[in-house]
């Protein structure tokens, strides 16, 4: 019997669980609920359970022999957004939602558990299953490493996938190289005097200068920046002053940025403040700069990649592994492909006959379970591959 035959067996299992994390999401890092419940069923197919800090889970399987070691990665934590898909298994938590798919990937991974302790006698080497907390917040992944989920015994290869709306169901994604991009934080105080409206010159008027600012931010990257090896620089929030008619005295920005390289990646915050220092010169103004080095880019390694995409190509066929423009955005599965070669694989769950069109992150995201199967049989096509 196949993988994907497997997999379906247990595809109203896994719907089932993957439903009712999805009716039940937690913040980053207070992934509470959602790491007992995930313990607990690892518990019951027999696999061993080592909790990681405060809501993170590795489960380990032994194989019937000595051998290599693959760890295969899931998040679990949820979004700050109101849900507005109208499902009956909707968040019953206000103000949070499973807006990213995190709630399909603790699901499927589970469920490759449970199929792959079921063939323990077939598994030479040993399988770890990453639970991790705080994708979202780019700190789950560097807390499960600094746990030693890597270690004892040492993980030889890592596999990951995040499903994603805007590729049609049945399709999958795997290419090696850089994949998807660093993401960084910054915060930014700009420092006048606060004066009366009707005369400005009487004070130092930092929303003109943060104004400035955030106009000559956006040079580094049509100007500065080598235009082959792309950034983004976002201002996300910009906040300043408390009435209609007063020169505000202060004005807060934050933001964060996206690179592929390091040389952009440690470039930027030195680029940042020049325009920063400068602007504020020109303007009277003092100011503030902090920096956070946060989330790596994530690059796939070539064997790594290579291997996976002919275990996947077994569950959806060769045919469906399509390219894609490398992503911008971020995920921290980057933190174990700088330690240990590895791939992250992403899942196709647009279509638009279920109204599966929003992207992540919307208050109306859906995916469709139809990729639930595939994402379980490619889990488990992995690990199986890979250990015999």
């Amino acid at each position: 019997m196949s993988t994907l035959d497997e997999a379906k067996k247990v595809n109203d299992w896994v719907v089932a669980i993957r439903r009712e994390f999805h009716a039940d999401p937690e913040k980053s890092m207070e992934e509470v609920r959602t790491s007992a419940r995930v313990a607990e069923e690892l518990g019951k197919m027999g696999i061993e359970v080592t909790r990681i800090g405060e809501t993170g889970v590795l489960g380990t399987l032994a194989g019937s022999a000595p051998g290599k070691v693959i760890a295969l990665r899931a998040d679990m934590d949820a979004l700050s957004i109101q849900e507005q898909t109208g499902f009956d298994y909707s968040s019953k938590n206000p103000g949070l939602m499973h807006a990213c798919g995190h709630d399909f990937h603790t699901a499927m991974l589970l469920g490759a558990a449970k199929i792959l302790s079921g063939m323990k006698e077939q598994l030479k080497g040993t399988v770890k299953f990453l639970f991790q907390p705080g994708e979202e917040v780019a700190k789950g992944a560097k807390s499960m490493v600094e746990g030693g989920v890597l270690d004892n015994p040492k993980v030889d290869m890592a596999f990951g996938m995040h499903v994603i709306s805007d590729i049609p169901i049945g399709k999958a994604v795997l290419q090696d190289g850089g994949f998807m991009a660093s993401g960084d934080n910054w915060e930014c105080s700009i420092k006048g005097v606060t004066a009366h409206g009707s005369s400005p010159w009487q004070g130092i008027d930092a929303i003109v200068c943060a104004s400035a600012i955030v106009q000559g931010l956006q040079t580094l990257v049509s100007r500065v920046n080598d235009a082959r090896d792309p950034i983004v620089i976002n201002v996300g929030t910009f906040h300043g002053g408390d009435r209609f008619n007063i020169i505000p005295s202060k004005v807060e920005l934050t933001g964060m940025n996206r690179a592929f390289s390091v040389r952009a990646r440690e470039g930027m915050p030195v680029w940042m403040e020049e325009v920063v220092k400068g602007i504020c010169a020109a303007h009277r103004c003092s100011y503030e700069f902090t920096y956070h080095f946060s989330c790596a880019p994530l690059i796939n390694d070539p064997e790594a990649t290579s291997f996976a995409k002919g275990a996947v190509a077994k569950v959806i066929g060769a045919e469906n592994i399509i390219q894609i423009p490398r992503i911008m955005g971020s995920e921290d599965f980057s933190e174990y492909a700088i330690k240990v070669p590895s791939t992250f694989m992403v899942l196709g769950v647009g279509n638009p006959a279920k109204d599966c069109v929003y992207s992540q992150h919307s208050e109306h995201y859906k995916a469709d379970e139809d990729c639930i199967p595939s994402g379980v049989a490619s889990y488990v096509q992995m690990a199986a591959d890979f250990l015999r």
